[in-house]
């Protein structure tokens, strides 16, 4: 198979998994063009491409790149937040659980926010897009005890930070001084 079929096959196959990617690593729902320049890029550097990680894996890292440099282009920081669990269809919602679902996503952002990248980074590849610790310390170049160890601190942070915004500046302060 010639690499501009091989590309091709790969956007058919995982073209919706880097959008999506795309979209909650850079907070821009419109995410095509940068889906269309991870696959151009994926195309010119196809010989580079020597089959030991997965596909999507290989793709995903382009993409970590292509957002970035799109990141770095505009000066903003924004990810979509993470995927709440339980998510009902928006038909079978009722408009307070729209309300408060709403609320939650604001919630969750806000944390999401306030982490440093290397934790944002790590929260997104292993809780938003499921992949494995093998497959996340790939596209970050780390070792797997990297993205484990990161992972901890990420959710041990994010649950400090979520817990300072819900019991406001008294928790705080409480958790500062730990």
């Amino acid at each position: 198979m010639d690499d501009k079929a091989r590309i091709e096959q790969w956007f058919t196959t995982y073209g919706s998994d880097i959008h999506h990617f795309l979209v909650y690593y850079t907070g821009r729902s419109q995410a095509e063009d940068l889906v269309q320049e991870v696959f151009v890029k994926a195309l010119k550097g196809s010989r580079k491409y020597q089959g030991r990680a997965n596909p999507k894996t290989w793709l995903i890292s382009i993409a970590r790149r292509v957002a970035i440099d799109e990141y770095r282009k505009r000066r903003r920081s924004r990810l979509l937040p993470l995927r709440l669990l339980g998510e009902r269809k928006a038909s079978e919602a009722t408009p307070e659980d729209l309300a408060i679902h709403r609320q939650d996503i604001a919630d969750v952002y806000r944390t999401v926010m306030k982490l440093k990248r290397t934790y944002r980074d790590v929260l997104l590849l292993r809780i938003m897009q499921q992949l494995s610790t093998t497959e996340t310390a790939e596209v970050l170049g780390w070792t797997t005890a990297q993205v484990d160890v990161t992972l901890h601190r990420a959710i041990r942070k994010a649950r400090s930070i979520h817990g300072a915004l819900e019991g406001g500046v008294k928790h705080a302060e409480t958790i500062k001084r730990r």
